[in-house]
């Protein structure tokens, strides 16, 4: 297998382990933006982007990557949504221990600080993002 179709599946595997360990905590959808998401989503949900992916070093055929993803916990507001999404999150920091890897391509993983997006009106979309970044050998 030619070195490129490694690394493919070297990053897949990190998305596709990102995508069990956060489903475990709701439904997660990848490569979702938060705008024109359809009303009947369900929710809680959580929404993963791959937002970047760069290169920090090479040895020979291996290198070191660096790659971000922006992470948000989605819920409807309620009277209930600050508490919701402080659940969720504790519930997300949980499954995204930095003690426990992604993956075997996985070095090292860290957790941003969480930022809330509160709507002003029930029913509406409230978000809480954070920014996971994994550095891994590909």
């Amino acid at each position: 297998m030619p070195t490129g179709s490694n690394k493919t599946s070297s990053e897949q595997a990190i998305v596709d382990a990102l995508k069990n360990k956060l489903s475990a905590v709701a439904e997660t959808r990848m490569g979702y933006s938060a705008t024109g998401i359809d009303d009947d989503m369900p929710t809680p949900a959580i929404l993963v982007q791959l937002e970047t992916l760069t290169e920090l070093s090479r040895q020979g055929e291996k290198g070191r990557f660096e790659l971000q993803f922006n992470i948000g916990a989605v819920v409807k507001t309620s009277d209930q949504t600050t508490s919701e999404l402080i659940s969720l999150t504790r519930q997300l920091r949980a499954a995204l221990n930095p003690a426990d890897k992604l993956c075997p391509d996985a070095r090292k993983q860290t957790l941003s600080d969480t930022r809330f997006d509160i709507a002003p009106s029930h029913g509406q979309l409230s978000f809480a993002d954070s920014t996971l970044t994994v550095e891994a050998i590909l």
